[in-house]
């Protein structure tokens, strides 16, 4: 995938269009284990792009921000902001109206999460192996905005504080930004965080800002899968697009 434009803007994506970026380079207990994972991994990821875009997570530093499954609250600014076009996806194409963002799903084993399972914080998860011991994770949200902080002040400390609490005693893998500056007309922030191969985790993030309020989320992460799975992480975050 990587494909690119050099469009400033363009339509927003609709079923069975590719989407793309412009870049510059059960089982309760099961389910329970999966999503706090999970939970960690985003807290993790989401600190990287507060900067980008002035956006504050879950930081004692900077201000509150939140995110939200994009239904939870009335207030909730994607209420509403679902895509008109009631056509189904294409196959092979993960759709989240909840979100606003679409991803072309990896084949080879990743199944989405029915509705019911999906925790409040995300409004769409999908997982590589079983759910009680994933070996990647895939998931999508919203994320509403609160702050002033620029990209190159902010993303990159709060990232570093972040990668140190997720990794613990072990070496504190690299963060940097994707290269993500834009998607389908939106301006984006993208980062990564550990190496694609190798036996360390990698995870790849990409936030969208929808309007001046609020932004769409794409996290995917690799805990156990090998290299595979992380080639299958970046096709997934790749391919990135708004509904």
């Amino acid at each position: 995938m990587n494909a690119r434009s050099d469009e400033s803007t363009r339509p927003a994506v609709r079923p069975g269009d590719r989407p793309r970026h412009r870049s510059t380079g059960e089982h309760d207990s099961a389910k329970r284990v999966t999503f706090t994972v999970a939970a960690v991994a985003t807290s993790l990821l989401l600190l990287v792009t507060a900067a980008g875009l002035g956006w504050f997570l879950l930081s004692s530093d900077g201000p509150a921000s939140e995110l939200t499954s994009g239904v939870e609250e009335a207030e909730d600014p994607t209420a509403g902001s679902e895509p008109s076009d009631d056509s189904p996806a294409p196959e092979g194409v993960l759709s989240d109206p909840g979100s606003g963002v679409a991803y072309e799903l990896p084949d080879g084993g990743w199944e989405r999460l029915g509705d019911d399972e999906v925790p409040q914080e995300y409004s769409s998860y999908v997982v590589l192996g079983s759910v009680d011991d994933p070996d990647a994770f895939i998931v999508t949200g919203s994320q509403r905005f609160d702050g002033t902080e620029s990209l190159e002040e902010t993303g990159l400390r709060l990232a570093s504080d972040a990668v140190g609490t997720f990794v613990g005693e072990g070496e504190v893998p690299e963060v940097a930004p994707s290269g993500t500056e834009e998607v389908d007309g939106h301006p984006a922030f993208g980062a990564s965080v550990g190496a694609p191969t190798g036996d360390g985790p990698y995870g790849r993030l990409v936030v969208v800002e929808m309007d001046a309020s609020h932004g769409a989320f794409a996290l995917g992460l690799n805990t156990d899968g090998g290299d595979e799975a992380s080639a299958d992480v970046d096709t997934a975050l790749d391919s990135v697009g708004v509904l």
